[in-house]
């Protein structure tokens, strides 16, 4: 398997109808806190949802009351979404749209692009996968405070191309160490988390009808379609697509070698 060949910074997408609230955008969420993609046009954002994983997107209003949202709502259910207006008294019917197609969360133009880089980390993708994977440590065996950081890393950069030595320099330790150290107390191998953890975030992905097995199996650096069929059937006993299925139970039990759980088809 080959990593994606992106950096540990959370991607993040925007589509905006004013060039005033693309600079604010950007002085909000500066480099050093995401990498910001802006797109063009609505035809822009879908060729930046199939090159990148996108931690969410931020889209303006007229994308909010237009078909734009429509199509991310039919296309990518499961992708994060924020409305970033200068909102007027008139508009609650904007509000109630965002409220309805569950917009993720709405920042005022002017007022709370000091807070934006928070509410992209409070609602993004890597943050539904942490609520539903960090708990799981215990579970697993993952006791240890190495052991409890390590895993920490492993669910939030796996879907970005984390390996072994790049997690030991992270966590400043020797990578045999930090393998072994992993894997004490009948824990799964760093290796196993690290590739459950990506299919995880495959089935984030393929959760959206908007993205082919193919897409997926591209953005989270596997080198053929056939290597994610494979991983995933060896791993979780499914094929590609019902990776969209999984829940923390599956990976709890795949890592703890005890086979799908009850009721697992």
């Amino acid at each position: 398997m080959r990593s994606p060949s992106r950096g540990s910074l959370p991607v993040v997408a925007a589509l905006l109808e004013r060039r005033p609230a693309i600079l604010a955008l950007r002085r909000a969420l500066p480099a050093s806190v995401a990498k910001l993609l802006t797109a063009r046009s609505p035809t822009h954002l879908a060729a930046l949802l199939s090159r990148n994983i996108l931690e969410a997107i931020i889209l303006g209003p007229e994308s909010v009351r237009g078909v734009v949202l429509q199509s991310l709502r039919r296309d990518f259910p499961g992708v994060p979404l924020l409305l970033y207006a200068p909102l007027r008294s008139d508009d609650a019917d904007l509000v109630l749209r965002a409220h309805r197609d569950r917009v993720a969360a709405l920042a005022l133009e002017g007022l709370d692009e000091p807070v934006l880089g928070r509410l992209v980390r409070r609602h993004g993708l890597t943050a539904r996968r942490q609520e539903e994977l960090i708990p799981l440590g215990p579970r697993l065996g993952l006791l240890e405070p190495l052991q409890q950081r390590a895993w920490v890393e492993v669910v939030t950069g796996a879907p970005g191309g984390l390996t072994t030595a790049v997690l030991a320099r992270r966590l400043k330790v020797r990578r045999e160490t930090l393998s072994r150290s992993f894997a004490a107390g009948g824990a799964p191998s760093l290796k196993r988390a690290i590739d459950a953890v990506r299919l995880v975030a495959a089935g984030q992905l393929l959760g959206n009808p908007g993205y082919r097995v193919a897409d997926v199996a591209q953005l989270l650096g596997f080198s053929s379609v056939s290597l994610l069929q494979r991983t995933a059937r060896r791993t979780f006993g499914v094929s590609a697509r019902g990776l969209a299925l999984l829940d923390g139970s599956h990976l709890a039990a795949a890592l703890q070698g005890d086979g799908p759980p009850a009721g697992w088809a």
